[in-house]
């Protein structure tokens, strides 16, 4: 059974109390996991879109698994949904969707934007879908070069050992 989310993760002042909700129009079609977890950061950021959790503590929170958590990170990324993550756990969601205290801060936040982060210029499933094979390209390069470098370091560790 999972537990429900504890929504105190923000406190109810700090809360945002206006955003631009009707730019969920731009959101591609995704895996559930990915849905999960940009509501659950919707609804629990604070001011101008940032949470602060890591993904041990969402998968918890979402009663997912860490890889869940990476995968969906991944498609919200490729969506630009989400504009910015750190191995810390600080996740910063689109001006264009995230909640302000006030609409003239996310106004300016949205004015900042690169046009290529803006939700509502350009093809946005076509534009989803090249960054999504982009980002698994990069994953599989990543992969690929973790491989040959564990070969070369088992290579030198074989003829260290004399065997």
């Amino acid at each position: 059974m999972t537990t429900a989310p504890h929504l105190d993760v923000v406190p109810a002042a700090q809360r945002p109390v206006q955003g631009l909700y009707n730019s969920f129009a731009y959101v591609p079609r995704m895996p559930p996991s990915a849905y999960a977890l940009l509501l659950w950061l919707v609804a629990t950021q604070a001011p101008g879109g940032e949470v602060r959790r890591t993904h041990k503590e969402l998968a918890e929170d979402l009663a997912l698994e860490r890889s869940q958590i990476s995968k969906a990170k991944t498609h919200l990324m490729a969506a630009r949904l989400l504009v910015d993550t750190s191995p810390g756990g600080i996740w910063r969601l689109n001006p264009m969707i995230a909640g302000y205290l006030e609409s003239d801060q996310q106004r300016a936040a949205i004015e900042a934007l690169p046009g290529e982060w803006r939700l509502d210029i350009g093809d946005y499933e076509e534009e989803y879908e090249r960054r999504l094979a982009q980002l698994d390209a990069e994953k599989e390069r990543r992969q690929a070069q973790r491989r040959a470098n564990n070969k070369v370091v088992r290579l030198v560790d074989h003829r260290r050992s004399g065997t």
